[in-house]
């Protein structure tokens, strides 16, 4: 958010009135169905960053003041004056509050609890647009505002787990101030400040200026009010494991059908498609839609119809529980579901080259978006894979990189590419396709250096290229899964008519979608014979749903 936007705007700037909408009377009026107002003095505190399960708060008179800090500085947002109301995407979860709230002026205000401002969103349709929408855009704004970030980040581009924590903030939608050692003269500050080592990188100042060193994903997401609320014991209509296309989708086709839903993921909403940096040829989207956009709106839509989206939490295993299903996290906590939708998609396969771990995250990578291609702007950069995703990537990131190279062990990309990305490809000076060609050794002393590559007709070729990004294949993320359900030779889910007559027990047949163990399911890129598109995963994910219904029946 830019300077202009802290303060009141134009009414003509329709995008800040569509972030910050002021409500008529009438709509205030239905708005107070769900909530009662009450009164409070000036210099009131309403909530603070980092309050979590806060209320909705609809200006009636005076005014309301916003900020927010990090352990840097902090900044005005601006005022909320009569017929305004607070609040971003994550109150309707009870995650936490990203700005302070104060009261500027004696103020009259509409105060509506999260479970009322949750029934208010599917009960009044023409309100739920203007305030999910609001809700947001703000987060989009708080994103781009990288100056006042609710956390900060000191790290550097060749630290261990710097891009992990990155890209695990971006992905969650989570405000922050990245400050690289190398670069910016504030990190050095701040290290001394609170008495951060080089070993303790990359670390994390919380806005209430808790210090984490390495954190893992979790234990950032604990400090941050990312995480759920504490769900052992907790019984659900739906469990759905994996929070990609599919996934969401499943939970948000069961959510607005009535059942009680819960999504898990151990990194972040939208899967392998949230990490795009565009995707083309999904339908209604004519001039396409980042993965990260599409996974934004799928979890609003989720959260809209009353799903808890747990991230990051990973399911360890899946057992049956009498007629229900139990779902054991990674952190101890078990809840029950009377269905199960398995959405873990695929993760792409590893080479198998000396050292690879050692590089990943400085000098490898598996993901093709914005952070990563701040990471090699201005540099050579190689894409490994003939896949869409490796075109996308190859596309994008011939617009930060100085020349991309890509390599491939086919003949071509015809087989394996949309003809769209071929054209881009061929047209970009940019670009350099290298077929039957494939690498064959990392290079380099505690960061990559350079790639030594092989022909197949068995000439070697070193590039000096410090960046390589690996999009090969795919393979399923089952392992938690265990035997509990038949799986084919490559380890993805067999469903319906796929399922041997030997791992069946019932005298009906499987539905379709429906695992070796009735009740349940496998959709998207984890089932054995799946289309590898968005569009068809957010298919089956609403077929599911319609079979678990048949189940349920």
């Amino acid at each position: 958010m830019d300077a202009t936007d802290r303060n009141i705007r134009p009414p003509q700037d329709d995008r800040w009135n569509q972030r910050f909408p002021v409500l008529t009377s009438e709509q205030i009026a239905r708005m107070g169905r769900y909530g009662s107002a009450r009164s409070f003095p000036a210099g009131h505190v309403l909530f603070r960053q980092g309050d979590r399960n806060i209320p909705t708060y609809v200006v009636l008179s005076g005014s309301l003041a916003v900020e927010r800090g990090n352990a840097v500085d902090s900044h005005s947002l601006g005022t909320r004056g009569p017929g305004m109301f607070t609040g971003d995407i994550g109150s309707l979860v009870g995650r936490a509050a990203v700005a302070t709230v104060c009261v500027e002026t004696d103020a009259e205000l509409l105060v509506i609890e999260p479970e009322g401002m949750r029934t208010l969103v599917i009960a009044e349709a023409d309100l739920s647009e203007i305030i999910i929408r609001s809700f947001i855009l703000r987060r989009v704004s708080f994103m781009e505002d990288e100056t006042s970030g609710g956390v900060v980040v000191v790290a550097s581009k060749q630290t261990a787990g710097a891009l992990r924590l990155r890209e695990f903030l971006s992905r969650n939608s989570y405000p922050a101030l990245y400050l690289d050692v190398d670069q910016h003269v504030e990190a050095q500050a701040l290290m001394a400040r609170f008495r951060i080592t080089t070993d303790d990188l990359p670390a994390v100042i919380t806005p209430d200026t808790d210090v984490l060193c390495r954190p893992s994903n979790r234990e950032l997401a604990d400090a941050i009010g990312l995480s759920p609320e504490p769900l052992h014991g907790r019984r659900f209509d739906l469990a759905v494991v994996g929070a990609g296309p599919a996934g969401l989708a499943a939970a948000v086709y069961g959510a607005s059908e009535g059942l009680h839903a819960v999504v898990f993921d151990s990194t972040a909403p939208g899967g392998q498609a949230g990490t795009s940096s565009k995707i083309e040829n999904y339908f209604g989207f004519p001039t396409g839609i980042s993965g990260r956009a599409l996974a934004g709106r799928g979890l609003a839509q989720s959260r809209k119809f009353g799903v808890e989206v747990a991230v990051p939490v990973a399911v360890a295993a899946l057992r049956t529980a009498g007629k229900d299903f139990l779902l054991e996290m990674d952190n101890g906590e078990c809840v029950n579901a009377r269905a199960v939708v398995i959405a873990t998609g695929a993760r792409y396969r590893k080479p198998d080259l000396a050292n690879l771990a050692g590089y990943e995250g400085r000098g490898v990578y598996y993901n093709a978006s914005f952070t990563e291609a701040t990471y090699c702007a201005g540099e050579e950069v190689i894409v490994v894979g003939g896949g869409n995703s490796a075109g996308q990537a190859a596309v994008f990131l011939s617009g930060h990189a100085r020349h991309v190279h890509i390599l491939v062990r086919s003949k071509g990309l015809a087989a394996s590419m949309s003809h769209y990305l071929i054209q881009r490809i061929n047209a970009s000076p940019r670009i350099t396709l290298h077929v039957e060609t494939e690498i064959d050794a990392l290079i380099g002393q505690g960061r990559l250096e350079a790639v030594h590559c092989r022909s197949a007709r068995g000439e070697g070729r070193t590039f000096d290229v410090a960046h390589v990004f690996l999009f090969l294949g795919a393979e399923p993320c089952t392992g938690w899964l265990g035997d509990c359900v038949a799986l084919d030779e490559k380890s993805f889910v067999l469903t319906g008519a796929q399922v041997p007559e030997s791992r069946w027990k019932l005298e009906r047949p499987p539905l379709p979608m429906e695992t070796s163990l009735p009740g349940v399911f496998a959709v998207g890129d984890v089932r054995s014979g799946s289309v590898k598109r968005v569009a068809a995963a957010v298919g089956e994910g609403a077929a599911g749903v319609q079979a678990l219904h048949l189940y349920f029946a």
